[in-house]
């Protein structure tokens, strides 16, 4: 997975595609980032939430980014060089368990990242531990969707594709990210959180036309998808998701998809960990 993300760095969410920068400000936003505050960025990619993340903060606050890929590390931090943006810091990491002081952190949030986390109660665990008592978690994942077909991106065809290539796993999951809004629920407990708030929003993919639509889709982790499907059967697997987003648009002169995020927040309690030591 670091391979891909190393590859497609320079084109990760810079292709014209309106998508990750708003669900990462919408989720910013839900945690409630404040000007002075430190924040971690588990798996920040080209930084669609910790640049809005940065911008809450403000000069006296500190936002650090972490991601398996160097590349998009590199690419984050030239960036934030590039604004004048001080209060970043991005650094390689993984988002299993960040090697980072106890309650270092005032928030932490993760954009359609952590829900591929081979241990996710184990990481809740880690991020539990990681906050200042009163400390606020914020997670976002593409919300699955099973009725009446599967959909990724709003797209049946994409679903159809992911499943046929075995590329949906980890990915765009057919099961329910997090297992779904129970069980990350009761995972959260578990951990330690509390004031927990599990919600389903539209999110809305823009783009200028379905051609640039796909080409969007080989600059993130469906990239992962392409890499498997044979050179002679790319030229139907195009057409078919080019005829589907003309089709599913909503709008008849450029595209627009929508597409369901699910959306996570919790806080650490300000007093004691609700009775009980995660384990």
């Amino acid at each position: 997975m670091q391979v891909i993300f190393d590859d497609i760095a320079p084109e990760y969410d810079r292709s014209g595609v309106t998508y990750f920068g708003p669900v990462g400000e919408r989720l910013v936003a839900l945690v409630g980032i404040v000007a002075g505050q430190t924040v971690l960025d588990v798996g920040t990619g080209r930084g669609a939430v910790l640049f809005p993340a940065a911008r809450a903060v403000g000069k006296s606050g500190r936002v650090t980014g972490i991601d398996l890929s160097p590349a998009m590390v590199e690419a984050v931090q030239e960036e934030a060089r590039g604004q004048g943006m001080r209060q970043i810091d991005a650094v390689v990491g993984e988002g299993q368990s960040p090697q980072f002081p106890p309650g270092a952190f005032d928030a932490i949030t993760g954009g359609m990242s952590v829900h591929m986390l081979a241990d996710i109660p184990a990481a809740l665990r880690t991020y539990h531990r990681l906050l200042r008592r009163g400390g606020r978690l914020g997670l976002s994942a593409p919300a699955t969707v099973d009725h009446p077909e599967p959909e990724v991106f709003g797209l049946r065809s994409i679903a159809r594709f992911c499943a046929a290539h075995d590329s949906g796993s980890g990915i765009y999951p057919y099961a329910e990210a997090f297992g779904g809004p129970q069980q990350v629920r009761s995972d959260l407990l578990a951990a330690g959180f509390a004031n927990v708030e599990v919600g389903e929003e539209s999110a809305f993919i823009t783009t200028a036309s379905s051609d640039a639509f796909l080409r969007w889709t080989w600059t993130h982790g469906m990239r992962k998808l392409w890499e498997r499907v044979s050179a002679s059967e790319r030229e139907r697997v195009s057409r078919a998701i080019t005829a589907e987003v003309n089709a599913r648009s909503e709008h008849a002169d450029h595209v627009v998809l929508r597409t369901p995020v699910m959306y996570i927040t919790a806080s650490r309690p300000e007093a004691s960990d609700t009775g009980h030591t995660p384990t």
